[in-house]
């Protein structure tokens, strides 16, 4: 079960793609989404030659700094609210989550200060799902928030997509390939699955692809939590691997993606292995959900 999703911000035009992503899967579990608002220590740092600058001066750069700061996280909040009101969430408190109004959809506000990346996977600890919007301008601002998110929060993790979505999560696709990091995806993602109106497992063309590749078998293990799924064969023809699981995705009418996410030192293991990369260096087509 699904009761509290966190979505960190940036004040970047990204945020309403991972505000809306938020809030959409959310509903369809009536939780708690907590957004999360992280700015750095504002610092001077000086070179030894002009380190004599004078506390004064650097008193104002510090406040000019905070100021831009403030500006920033006022805008994220902003914009936050705005989705807040317009899907009717109640207002609540970030420590005790729904409120008055605990079995409905409800969202809150968090500020900290520190390393975005180090600060997302400790909150992350306490919350069941974290949304996270990529740039699209080919920075990878976000990159290390979310390996930190995937690789050390413990917490499975759904990327938004290019575009705002109409909907996430009304019918599913499962990348499975039997490897341990797929077969975790799928387990994290049950609530999903169990709530979506249709189940799709995309499958490798592969001559060899082994016991627990077998997608009939993950059919069968679905089937055993009350989720019917089709099978559906998944050829690269030329695509890049991650690029042809979105397509085909989408072409099933799924406007979700459940997949393992492997780590740096095993990318290319088993078959979806080294779609890891592929898929994180730009925003999805539609909504990814991940697990490591």
């Amino acid at each position: 079960m699904i009761k509290k999703v966190l979505v960190p911000l940036t004040g970047r035009p990204l945020d309403r793609r991972a505000i809306a992503t938020a809030f959409l899967l959310a509903t369809r579990f009536r939780a708690h989404v907590e957004g999360l608002s992280v700015m750095p220590q504002v610092e001077i740092r000086t070179s030894v030659e002009s380190a004599a600058i004078p506390k004064a001066l650097v008193e104002q750069l510090i406040r000019i700094g905070q100021e831009d700061q403030a500006r920033v996280v006022d805008s994220a909040h902003g914009l936050f609210e705005e989705f807040r009101n317009r899907f009717g969430a109640a207002e609540a408190d970030s420590l005790t989550g729904g409120g008055e109004d605990a079995d409905g959809l409800s969202a809150s506000w968090q500020q900290a200060t520190g390393p975005l990346a180090e600060t997302l996977a400790e909150e992350a600890r306490l919350a069941d799902l974290v949304v996270i919007a990529q740039t699209s301008d080919g920075t990878n601002a976000m990159g290390p928030a979310i390996e930190a998110t995937l690789f050390g929060s413990g917490r499975p993790l759904l990327l938004a997509p290019a575009a705002e979505p109409a909907s996430v999560g009304s019918a599913a696709a499962v990348a499975w390939d039997g490897g341990a990091a797929a077969s975790r995806a799928v387990a994290a993602a049950l609530p999903l699955l169990q709530r979506a109106g249709k189940a799709v497992i995309l499958s490798a063309e592969v001559a060899d692809p082994g016991r627990s590749a077998d997608p009939d078998r993950l059919s069968a293990y679905l089937a055993l939590h009350g989720v019917a799924a089709s099978i559906r064969r998944v050829a690269a023809s030329g695509r890049a691997v991650g690029r042809a699981l979105q397509e085909t995705a989408a072409e099933a009418g799924c406007d979700l993606l459940v997949m393992g996410a492997y780590g740096h030192s095993r990318v290319r293991e088993r078959v979806w292995g080294g779609v890891t990369l592929d898929v994180l260096r730009e925003p999805p087509a539609i909504p990814i959900f991940m697990a490591h």
